[in-house]
């Protein structure tokens, strides 16, 4: 812009320079350009549109997770409490009174008869002894609600298998039921 206004100051002293009496020379009629004053109403009307697209796209985005979050979040667990009466209050029964006792007539009763010897006892059934559990040793379980499974003795066995002759009746969690020659036995996982 310096240049221009340059160029044009040395313009307007050439021309002041110049004779006043010659025709043959033109004359120039040139003036400074000022810069167009700018307006700002277009940048108002941007500044609007910029502001309202922000503002639609904050209430698209907030209703949008809104909804995503009420659909994806479960329902609160209804807690119910057991209503639970009040306790009865005591009733004492009424007091009766005693009557004082009545003589008893004495009754003399004539000596026992000796009574015929006891036959003699029969022989008692005696149960055969206990023998001892099968020695077992609890290595592991493999829990599963469906197909539990336990290590015992290095045999890997479900419910109702056997490990040798005893049966294995349930396994839970931390232990393992067997049976053996009607005689049933809880083997504890680390323990016995």
């Amino acid at each position: 812009m310096s240049l221009i206004n340059d160029a044009l100051k040395r313009a307007s002293q050439a021309e002041k320079n110049r004779p006043r009496g010659s025709d043959s020379a033109p004359t120039s009629n040139m003036q400074a350009v000022t810069a167009p004053r700018r307006s700002i109403v277009p940048m108002l009307i941007g500044v609007c549109v910029v502001a309202l697209l922000a503002t639609a796209g904050g209430l698209v985005w907030y209703f949008f997770t809104r909804a995503n979050a009420s659909s994806q979040a479960p329902p609160p667990p209804i807690v119910s409490h057991p209503v639970t009466p009040p306790p009865a209050p005591k009733v004492e029964p009424p007091t009766v009174p005693v009557p004082a006792p009545v003589p008893q007539p004495v009754v003399v009763t004539p000596p026992p008869q000796p009574t015929p010897a006891p036959p003699p006892p029969a022989p008692v059934a005696v149960a055969p002894p206990l023998l001892p559990f099968p020695e077992l040793k609890l290595q592991g379980i493999f829990y599963n609600a469906k197909n539990p499974r336990a290590a015992i003795n290095g045999e890997v066995k479900r419910e109702h298998e056997q490990v040798g002759e005893v049966t294995i009746v349930k396994i839970s969690q931390t232990s393992v039921t067997v049976e053996w020659n009607g005689q049933r036995k809880d083997l504890i996982l680390n323990g016995e």
